[in-house]
């Protein structure tokens, strides 16, 4: 029972219908004016003794062992004979499929594969199969699965070459009221021999039955294409239609499942590759049977009415192709071109619109219609050009798939574009109107939209600017001459376009509203790239001179300069007068634009050619040094002091008499003054008041030479130019302060005689300010001091303690001090002449001189405690208590009387000593006034020598050591 069922199995997956394509070509099945449907065959056949064996692809059938086949058939046999119906009937039926199984792999099979497995093969033939079959029909008609092998018959009369056999079971299964397993199947081959028959209604109608049986089995697109074609020999083409058109977009789905299984697949890709194939011939022929059955109604109208009926498709232009291509083979050139822009019509925007008008024209060619050759490209270049709406929306797409869309319609617009141009630039070139020039430029614009390599550029560019420039638009054609001289400067075009562009601005008719930096700017910008660009062109001389005058006009002296400048490095290839005019643009330029450095080296070499007439070398020299005052004066503005003074003495060196040589050497003493180059300073600035006296900067010469002799310390020269300036001076205040400043220089010189001149002077011509007057008798006193003139030191200390006393409201602690001072000074000779009055016999008079001596100098140092200057205070306080002491110091050693006894004596003693001793305790009493300052931290050398002093006349109290701070000048 296991050997039944595995052998049952393998009978169901063996392969039996496979499709097969014919090698019949277009040519040779639709003959020249006429396509008959009726002799139209399809190229795809169904055909049962190819199904195992097709386009050299070998389907392995299901591998039987012979020998074991031969022994399970002999059972079966054996089998037959055993008187049970049951057995009988199962065991025929079993030989009967046995047989069919080894018929149909001795079908498959090469003999030449594997001689050694030639067995005995009797039992397995068709004739067997058949035999077996009809037993079983015949021996049991109420077999139950009886329809099933009733198409097992037929199958095996089929492939035993028996097709009417197989064609009656066929119609006797079909017309079986009950549908079998195997009723689709039936009926596909019902439809197969009907049609080979020709009897085409009754394949339609078999065929029709699969359809609405097997929607889902693998005969129904068999039969949805053999209807098709059975329609189709009836001339029924919109239905046979119907059919292809289904069949046709199934097909081509299959073809992307089948696409992407293969790029997915790692095995069996030789399978996947043959599906391809077999899908890619039955897709072929049913493209060709719908594009027979539109040519066999209106062609190319009908063709637009069936997609305006049904919707555009993806596959739409594969119709129009077909159809265009069997009107090709027909030479039917008009209605081929016809078909292809009948989809152009319908599908502008298609990718494939390009390559069917670009096949109309070739069209055209072929067929002999040269008038319709240029209007189509012309169409083309419409359609598909830059401008066109097929160009924006492939090239704005940043896929890569639009991408390539463009770049392969270039080629063809590019040819096109170029006959279409050449043709309507002869035109123009014959006719010689503007207009037509200008139909021709447009062309040329349109090449250059849409090509951008720099050869196709130039030489396009070059010829639209030459129509351009015919049809007068000479603004338009300078521009694209430019474009094409400088954009690819290696062409063969840019040289003659450069000029040629220069040429065309040059003519330009401008209006009278143009100014005129309008007018030449355009003109001077082409000949700076033509002279940039080729500067070694004979006419770059000529156009650089013209360049540089008018940019003068226009007052860009600085481009002027620079066009000179190329003339000038020209060479020869400039006159001799070219050259010298560019000199002198180049040399004034320079001037006039500030480039002082550059102006003097340029100036110095134009002087040095002596081709300048005498004026023009006067003008020349004066601007020359000009240049170098302006440099002097911007190193100077740069703090470049140093090349500012040298630029200056080239000045005086250069042009010794110009007033701007006279400028410059008293600006080069100034910046040698600055830099403290006292001693080239000087000298400048006394050969520039020896030599110009009366020039206005002189006045100003005195101050910077008494500058310079104070920074030199040589005092006595600064006061002398002070007193220059001091004396000129008519500001009173500032004549004063000069001969303060004189006074004191002086005394810095060490000239005492000029110093107590000056003080003298200044004290007598200016008593106010009165605190400086003050200062100036304070210094006559030093320097009296120092010439040991006592009597005129005495003189002027007394000055100044009378100006004090006139002055009270204007004095302070300096005036104090040294009223104080001089005070105390001038009071010093009365206590030497007190001290040095000696107290002899007769007492009574020398006391009485003494007592006088000493309320003069008591009187003078009191006076002095009134300036509230602590140091003279604290002194005069200390002289007054001395003035006490000595008093009673001298009183106590005066002459004694002769002719005194020792008692007399001793009395005599001490009645000096009552009268000596109030004074000394007047002393102690000043004394200890000055050592009580102390509480008030005032430690001078006068307290110190009253505390000494107190040391000695009270022991007791002020013999003690203690720190006290000295304060020299304490005002209380």
């Amino acid at each position: 029972m296991k050997l039944f069922i595995t052998i049952s199995k393998l009978t169901t997956c063996f392969v039996v219908f496979l499709l097969t394509v014919s090698c019949a070509t277009l040519q040779q099945i639709i003959p020249f004016k006429e396509l008959d449907p009726k002799n139209l065959e399809p190229r795809v056949s169904f055909i049962e003794k190819n199904a195992l064996k097709t386009n050299s692809r070998e389907i392995k059938a299901t591998k039987i062992n012979q020998v074991e086949a031969e022994k399970v058939i002999a059972s079966y046999q054996r089998l037959l004979n055993r008187g049970d119906a049951e057995i009988r009937m199962e065991a025929l039926y079993q030989l009967a499929h046995l047989s069919m199984q080894l018929a149909e792999s001795n079908l498959v099979a090469e003999p030449e594969d594997n001689p050694s497995e030639k067995t005995n093969t009797e039992n397995g033939t068709f004739n067997q199969a058949i035999n077996y079959y009809q037993t079983l029909i015949k021996e049991f008609p109420n077999y139950g699965d009886k329809d099933k092998v009733k198409y097992q018959l037929a199958r095996a009369h089929s492939l035993n070459a028996d097709p009417q056999s197989s064609l009656k079971l066929l119609d006797q299964i079909a017309e079986l009221p009950v549908k079998s397993n195997s009723f689709i199947e039936t009926q596909f081959r019902r439809g197969e021999s009907y049609f080979i028959k020709q009897q085409f209604d009754v394949a339609q109608q078999a065929y029709s039955q699969v359809m609405k049986e097997g929607k889902n089995t693998e005969f129904y697109e068999k039969a949805l294409y053999k209807r098709g074609w059975s329609l189709f020999k009836q001339s029924l083409y919109p239905e046979s239609q119907r059919d292809f058109f289904e069949l046709y977009q199934t097909i081509i789905s299959k073809q992307k499942i089948s696409q992407q299984a293969k790029t997915n697949s790692s095995n069996g890709d030789n399978e996947v590759s043959i599906d391809m194939r077999l899908l890619a011939n039955l897709l072929d022929d049913t493209r060709r049977v719908i594009s027979l059955a539109f040519y066999n109604q209106d062609g190319v109208e009908s063709v637009n009415l069936y997609f305006d009926k049904h919707g555009r498709q993806s596959f739409e232009h594969e119709i129009y192709q077909s159809l265009a291509e069997l009107y090709i083979n027909q030479e039917r050139f008009q209605d081929a071109a016809d078909t292809y822009m009948g989809f152009i019509k319908q599908n502008p925007l298609s990718t494939h619109s390009p390559k069917f008008h670009a096949d109309v024209i070739e069209i055209y060619r072929k067929g002999g219609f040269p008038s319709l050759i240029l209007p189509a490209k012309e169409s083309f270049v419409i359609n598909y050009g830059r401008q066109s709406q097929f160009w924006k929306k492939f090239n704005n797409s940043d896929t890569t798939k639009n991408s390539e869309v463009i770049d392969s319609l270039k080629p063809t617009l590019e040819k096109h574009l170029k006959d279409i141009s050449t043709y309507y630039h002869a035109q123009a070139q014959q006719s010689k109107k503007a207009k037509d020039y200008l139909v021709a430029a447009n062309w040329y614009k349109e090449i250059l939209a849409t090509f951008d390599a720099p050869k196709t550029d130039s030489k396009f560019r070059f010829l639209m600017a030459e129509t351009l420039s015919n049809a007068g638009e000479l603004q338009q054609a300078a521009n694209e001459y430019e474009t094409v001289a400088y954009k690819n400067i290696k062409s063969q075009y840019s040289r003659d376009a450069g000029y040629r562009a220069l040429v065309a601005y040059q003519q330009i008719n401008y209006s009278k509203s143009t100014t005129l930096l309008e007018k030449l700017l355009p003109s001077i910008l082409s000949g700076l790239k033509f002279s940039d660009n080729f500067p070694d062109d004979l006419r770059t001389p000529d156009i650089l001179a013209r360049v540089s005058e008018q940019q003068l006009n226009i007052d860009d002296i600085d481009a002027a300069i620079q066009s000179s400048n190329k003339l000038l490095e020209s060479g020869s290839k400039a006159s001799l007068k070219q050259k010298h005019r560019a000199r002198i643009i180049v040399a004034n330029g320079l001037f006039d634009l500030k480039r002082y450095a550059q102006a003097e080296a340029t100036i110095g070499e134009l002087l040095g050619f002596k081709i300048l007439t005498s004026k023009q070398t006067q003008q020349f020299k004066q601007r020359r040094v000009e240049a170098v005052y302006k440099l002097a004066e911007l190193a100077k503005a740069e703090n470049k002091t140093e090349q500012a003074i040298l630029l200056f003495q080239r000045v005086m060196d250069l042009e010794p008499q110009s007033k701007v040589a006279i400028n410059a050497h008293f600006d080069a003493a100034t910046l040698l003054l600055q830099t403290k180059a006292w001693s080239k300073a000087e000298q400048l600035f006394v050969s520039f008041r020896q030599s110009y006296p009366k020039h206005q900067l002189t006045d100003s010469i005195d101050e910077k030479l008494a500058l310079i002799y104070q920074s030199q310390e040589n005092w006595g020269k600064a006061a002398e130019e002070y007193k220059r300036l001091a004396v000129k001076q008519n500001d009173n205040n500032l004549a004063r302060e000069g001969y303060w400043q004189v006074a004191e220089l002086y005394m810095k010189a060490g000239d005492k005689t000029k110093s107590i001149a000056a003080y003298k002077h200044y004290v007598w011509t200016y008593p106010a300010p009165y605190l400086l007057a003050q200062e100036a008798r304070a210094q006559l006193v030093k320097l009296y001091i120092e010439t040991n003139d006592p009597a005129k030191t005495y003189f002027w200390r007394q000055k100044i303690v009378n100006f004090y006393n006139t002055n009270q409201s204007q004095n302070n602690t300096r005036t104090a001090f040294l009223a104080a001072e001089s005070k105390y000074l001038i009071s010093q000779p009365l206590f030497d002449k007190y001290q040095k009055i000696k107290l002899r016999l007769p007492l009574a008079k020398t006391l009485k001189q003494k007592r006088k001596a000493m309320k003069i100098a008591l009187k003078a140092y009191n006076d002095i405690a009134g300036y509230n200057v602590a140091q003279f205070t604290t002194a005069s306080t200390h002289k007054v208590a001395r003035i006490y002491q000595i008093l009673s110091d001298d009183l106590m050693s005066s002459q004694r009387p002769k002719g005194l006894d020792e008692e007399e004596l001793e009395e005599y003693g001490y009645l000096l000593e009552d009268q000596a001793l109030p004074f000394e305790d007047k002393a102690i009493a000043f004394f200890e006034t000055n050592a009580h300052r102390t509480v008030d931290n005032i430690y001078d050398g006068s307290v110190k020598d009253s505390i000494n002093s107190l040391k000695k006349l009270k022991p007791a109290q002020f013999d003690k050591s203690e720190i006290l701070e000295e304060l020299e000048s304490v005002r209380f």
